[in-house]
């Protein structure tokens, strides 16, 4: 059976694994300022530069100034009238949704029917106009005698 009887060549071994590290760190060098330089290019590319920033700004706030109505005439119209002919599209109302109330899909709550059918409108109160003259109006005193679950006042 064959050996081989030469010693191993380490110098050789030793420049070539010099040279795998220098290559290893010129690489990851050589990315890092690419990547660096890729991302500044980026960020400048989103963020503008304060010129067209500063540019946008006053073409917003010319437009806003001059359409039909002035954006600061608007809102104080907004803050003195209100919504008066508003269409029902955009007026606020309560929602219908009772996923919120349910809750999580994997473990359901069961919803209050208090909760799950909405309150009925309250009829308007009779102004004093329509109110007949001669009618005694209910009196908004307490009773004397305590309501249901309720204790009686003691002095």
């Amino acid at each position: 059976m064959a050996s081989d009887s030469q010693d191993p060549r380490v110098g050789l071994i030793l420049q070539v694994g010099v040279l795998a590290i220098v290559t290893l760190l010129g690489s990851r060098a050589y990315l890092q300022a690419y990547f660096d330089r890729a991302e500044r290019a980026e960020i400048a590319r989103k963020m503008g530069t304060p010129d067209s920033l500063i540019g946008q700004r006053a073409d917003e706030k010319q437009r806003l100034n001059a359409g039909a109505m002035p954006i600061d005439q608007a809102m104080q119209m907004l803050a003195t009238k209100g919504r008066l002919n508003a269409s029902p599209d955009i007026m606020p109302s309560a929602s219908k949704d009772r996923a919120p109330l349910e809750g999580w899909i994997k473990l359901p709550g069961e919803v209050p029917t208090a909760f799950a059918v909405p309150p009925p409108e309250p009829a308007p109160a009779p102004s004093a106009s329509t109110a007949p003259s001669g009618s005694a109006a209910p009196s908004a005193a307490p009773s004397a005698a305590p309501g249901p679950g309720q204790r009686p006042h003691q002095p």
